[in-house]
């Protein structure tokens, strides 16, 4: 119940309260235990902070100065500094009016910042304790309906992928707790989203090791500190300008960590609520991010999977199907084709056993593949017959991609007695009128290469 019928007048006598001193903000606190005082209303701030404010004097040595001595305390600087909790301003004056009253009074004129002046102080600070007797429950009823507006605005994600889920996450609490900036971390993927309320200019990379040891301390979590300069962030974090911080798991086991920030640009605090939105979004984000990491993990098997399908086991080179899928996506681009026929592999199945018919291929795949340029492609297309994708390549490459396979074959050591040999040939797009075409004529002037013939020569020719 307010301390009047009227809010109106409620108000009316805290906004006179306020202009008497030239106060932007009014808290009126109350002690409710030994070592506790609860905001229960105000002006300005302390309007929209009511029941959000824990005060103890034991923790805030300028409320116990005020309490202990009964005596006002003045605050004052060139910038903003923290009066209490998540209040930051550049002026303030605690007063006390009993034991079990404190009401503090921010952003006061400073021509009014005088001890002198006690009386009209405190008469200030009475009559905004008079005004104000306990949390009104329409403001308790605005804060759960505050709670409830900051779970369903994280329901409503489009994206799935875990950046998307990441990125919504940090906007949606950047959003909720009024940050400047948002921070998430996940550690299954050694990777970092950031959310930001203005552009500050931040390589979010660079912030991945302060982000680690966040998480490798997530037992300690949620942890906020109200003063980021008494209780420091692990570097690089507090290169931001970071006046407080709000940091809290995903998860349990923990996910990942969320880490929210205010700076210098809007120092301030975080409220009991915005410590509430925060744990309230934590746990809204576990679901979401399991199910975007279930994706990804899903993903990974599928991508394993088709590599696999996409790979001769014995060579290790793409196999037929890659070669297939390579071979239609330079469709409309000119493209070289060479074909390689592995000329001593009967020999040594018949003359030594299959087994070492596979380690001399085996060989023979490894040496070319290590003349291979980055771009080009090397596939097993067969059982003993290998070709080279060259994009963008002419005959004249072709031709210098041919002679350089052979050479390798031919100045290697051999494998199991018997020489590394092929015979190779080649074409390319144009003059063939397609890749397709390009491969049938490489595959004919490789025949017309065997022994007896010359190598490289191309059907056409």
């Amino acid at each position: 119940m307010a301390a009047t019928t009227d809010p109106a007048g409620d108000r009316t006598a805290l906004s006179e309260a306020a202009a008497s001193v030239g106060a932007e903000d009014v808290f009126v606190f109350r002690r409710v235990t030994a070592e506790r005082f609860v905001h229960v209303g105000g002006l300005g701030q302390g309007e929209i902070w009511a029941g959000n404010v824990d005060l103890m004097p034991a923790e805030d040595v300028r409320a116990r100065n005020a309490i202990s001595s009964g005596t006002i305390v003045l605050v004052a600087s060139d910038e903003p500094v923290q009066i209490f909790g998540p209040y930051y301003e550049q002026s303030a004056v605690f007063v006390p009016l009993s034991p079990d009253v404190l009401v503090v009074l921010g952003g006061v004129d400073p021509d009014r910042l005088d001890a002198s002046r006690k009386e009209t102080l405190e008469t200030a600070a009475e009559r905004a304790a008079a005004a104000v007797a306990q949390i009104s429950p329409a403001k308790r009823l605005a804060d759960e309906l505050e709670l409830l507006h900051a779970v369903q605005n994280l329901a409503q994600i489009n994206g799935v992928r875990v950046p998307e889920v990441m990125k919504h996450v940090a906007e949606s609490a950047l959003s909720a707790l009024s940050c400047d900036l948002g921070l998430i971390y996940v550690a299954e993927l050694d990777t970092l989203e950031l959310a930001e309320h203005e552009p500050l200019g931040i390589d979010a990379e660079a912030f991945l090791p302060g982000m680690r040891q966040l998480f490798a301390d997530a037992g300690s979590l949620p942890l906020c500190a109200q003063d980021a300069a008494a209780d420091p962030l692990p570097a690089p974090l507090p290169e931001c300008g970071v006046t407080s911080y709000y940091v809290l798991p995903i998860g349990r086991p923990v996910l990942g960590v969320v880490a929210l920030l205010h700076t210098k640009a809007r120092p301030r605090g975080f409220t009991l609520l915005c410590r509430e939105v925060g744990i309230r979004v934590a746990e809204a984000a576990e679901p979401l991010l399991l199910s975007a990491l279930k994706l990804y993990e899903l993903e990974c098997q599928l991508d394993l999977v088709g590599r696999d399908a996409r790979i001769d086991a014995l060579t290790k080179l793409p196999n037929r199907r890659a070669w297939e899928e390579a071979l239609e996506s330079v469709a409309d681009g000119p493209a070289g084709i060479v074909v390689i026929d592995v000329n001593q592999l009967k020999s040594v199945n018949d003359e030594r056993g299959h087994h070492v018919g596979d380690e001399y291929l085996q060989a023979v795949a490894a040496a070319m593949a290590a003349t291979i340029r980055d771009g080009d492609l090397i596939a097993r297309i067969g059982g003993d017959e290998f070709a080279v994708l060259l994009p963008d390549a002419d005959e004249t490459a072709c031709r210098k991609v041919a002679r350089r396979l052979n050479r390798a074959l031919l100045d290697h050591e051999g494998f199991a007695g018997y020489p590394l040999a092929a015979s190779v040939g080649f074409a390319a797009t144009p003059p063939a009128p397609t890749p397709a075409e390009a491969w049938r004529l490489a595959d004919q002037a490789m025949y017309r290469g065997k022994p007896g013939s010359d190598v490289g020569r191309r059907s056409a020719a």
